[in-house]
């Protein structure tokens, strides 16, 4: 058979159901294949960033890798911003990209580039095929290797003059390495010890453990142990319930506020955690001088990565917590259960004191006009229904997003972790076909969603019921916060080069229209209840333009 007929028939035998891509001149041998495999959708997007977007919303939504097929350098090139995304949240990605003719790539024709360089700082393994034989491995190991935790994206590189050699091989069952990974006895004991002895303990939750499928038994400990548990800042999935009475906030991206957070522990106990250090520059440790520390992730690198750990443990952090878990509950005491009661006492009154103070900020701002994203977010929390995924890049708000939605069950929520604008809009996509079965609602900035507006196009083409929620403060808002932070020039006489986007402002509601999808804007409070209602009426793609308060103020410190 044809190389590009191996490549399809091995998809099909690994289970893939969508091949994401924009097609080009030399992806044309395998769109053209694609006819002999019916079962192997493909789905069509205006540049090639939004294809990798929806494979990766797709993957991180069902667990499967997500494959996406690029054209040539160019693509690839367009595509990056969100396979350096996926890249830092963890996310399966196949990526191939279609390449010149081998025999021509010496000419340096158009369209011509050593992808494998672009493509290798942020995938887990890139290749270029060199020839048919090449393919049963290479696609085995490609597979293999995005699915094995830590988990991230592979990229290969497709000559068309390969993709039309012969080959009678046959596709290499896929090996699953099992993340199921115990670590070493005597660290988990230590541990263990540590944790059941702490006067003040304090758990910092990250990716690893829900990609782990390690929240229950998160849950678990904490509650046992009584202690606080904060998520690291910029999460991309949920890590601990968000209306747990242990949960205490998922962490801004900036040190004063990190430092605060784990200020009063005696042991910080890290599990799964990737956002290990803050967005700006900090001079200052963020765990205080005595402060013990505890690390447990999948990965070694993640293990002491920017500080002294006094107990390391290499394995999967949902064995871990639970072996950990085990033990603690096996050999604590009277005067230790004692103990435990009353950390857990002073930890739901840090969580109630925390609720009063949110609810006090909601009631201060209800009912204004621009609109509070507080009051939007209470609100729209109302109007989720149960089978809600919520795909997070409000950025500015969202602060608001991850204080007033209560986002309980696993799965129920992606977010962007990488920082690279533009990944909510297809990630909400490909999330909503991978998982027919939930409500997708993409809660987005109007400058994010500025980036690849164009995703709404797949909404209709595709009928996917995803509710767009822009929040719109017509401005690069959070920078606008930065300006004031630095206490520049542009501060002094309230100018912002490059922030507003008011000159003129975005007709949302026209866009959404123009591209076959239903829209309302809302501008006043009392009109957010009936349009969420009217949002999740029909199972069909909306967009709601929500104007909110543009007053500027400072967001990271």
């Amino acid at each position: 058979m044809l190389a590009r007929d191996f490549i399809l028939k091995t998809f099909q035998k690994y289970e893939v159901e969508y091949l994401f891509g924009n097609p080009g001149t030399t992806e044309l041998p395998l769109v053209d294949g694609l006819v002999n495999y019916p079962d192997l959708k493909y789905i069509l997007s205006f540049h090639e960033d939004v294809c990798v977007g929806m494979a990766a919303g797709y993957a991180q939504a069902t667990g499967k890798p997500g494959v996406v097929n690029l054209h040539a350098a160019p693509g690839l090139a367009h595509g990056l911003g969100n396979i350096y995304n996926a890249y830092r949240a963890g996310v399966p990605l196949i990526v191939t990209a279609g390449q010149q003719d081998t025999r021509l790539a010496i000419q340096e024709p158009a369209l011509w580039g050593d992808m494998v360089s672009m493509a290798q700082n942020y995938t887990k393994w890139s290749w270029e095929v060199k020839n048919a034989q090449e393919l049963p491995i290479v696609l085995h190991r490609a597979f293999k290797v995005a699915l094995t935790e830590p988990m991230g994206p592979v990229f290969l590189s497709l000559p068309s003059d390969v993709l039309w050699q012969e080959i009678e091989e046959e596709t290499i069952p896929l090996t699953i390495v099992s993340s199921n990974i115990r670590g070493d006895l005597e660290a988990v004991q230590k541990a263990a010890d540590l944790i059941r002895h702490a006067s003040s303990p304090v758990f910092l939750v990250g990716d690893h453990l829900a990609s782990c499928q390690g929240l229950e038994e998160m849950v678990r400990l904490a509650e046992m142990i009584g202690a606080p548990v904060y998520v690291e800042h910029q999460a991309s999935r949920l890590n601990f319930p968000y209306g747990h009475r242990q949960y205490v906030g998922r962490c801004l991206p900036n040190g004063p506020f990190i430092k605060k957070a784990l200020s009063e522990a005696d042991v910080v106990i890290f599990v799964g955690v990737t956002s290990q250090a803050p967005l700006l520059y900090f001079d200052q440790p963020i765990i205080q001088e005595g402060t013990k520390v505890i690390a447990i992730d999948s990965g070694e690198w993640e293990l002491g990565k920017n500080m002294h750990v006094d107990i390391a443990i290499s394995a999967s952090p949902r064995i871990a917590i639970q072996e950990i878990t085990q033990l603690i509950e096996t050999q604590s005491n009277d005067k230790d259960k004692a103990r435990f009661e009353r950390l857990k006492e002073k930890t739901i009154q840090k969580k109630i004191h925390s609720d009063e103070l949110r609810l006090k900020e909601l009631e201060d701002t209800r009912g204004q006009f621009p609109l509070s994203p507080a009051e939007v977010m209470y609100e729209l929390n109302k109007a989720l229904p149960e089978n809600v995924l919520v795909v997070d890049e409000s950025v500015t708000s969202g602060r608001y997003t991850h204080s007033y939605l209560e986002l309980n069950q696993p799965g129920s929520l992606i977010a962007l972790k990488g920082g690279g604008l533009g990944y909510g809009m297809p990630a909400s996509l490909g999330a909503q076909l991978g998982r027919p079965d939930k409500r997708v609602v993409n809660i987005i900035g109007d400058g994010s969603s500025l980036y690849y507006i164009q995703s709404l196009w797949n909404a209709a083409k595709y009928q996917l019921p995803v509710v767009f929620v822009i929040m719109n403060n017509q401005s690069y808002m959070i920078l606008k916060g930065g300006i004031l932070n630095i206490k520049g020039e542009s501060s002094k006489h309230n100018v912002f080069p490059g922030m507003d986007l008011n000159e003129p402002p975005v007709d949302f509601v026209s866009v959404a229209k123009g591209f076959g999808i239903d829209s309302i804007r809302i501008e006043r409070a009392e009109e957010l209840q009936p349009s969420f209602e009217k949002a999740f009426q029909k199972k069909k793609p909306i967009l709601l333009d929500v104007v909110i308060d543009s007053t500027v103020k400072v967001y990271l410190q």
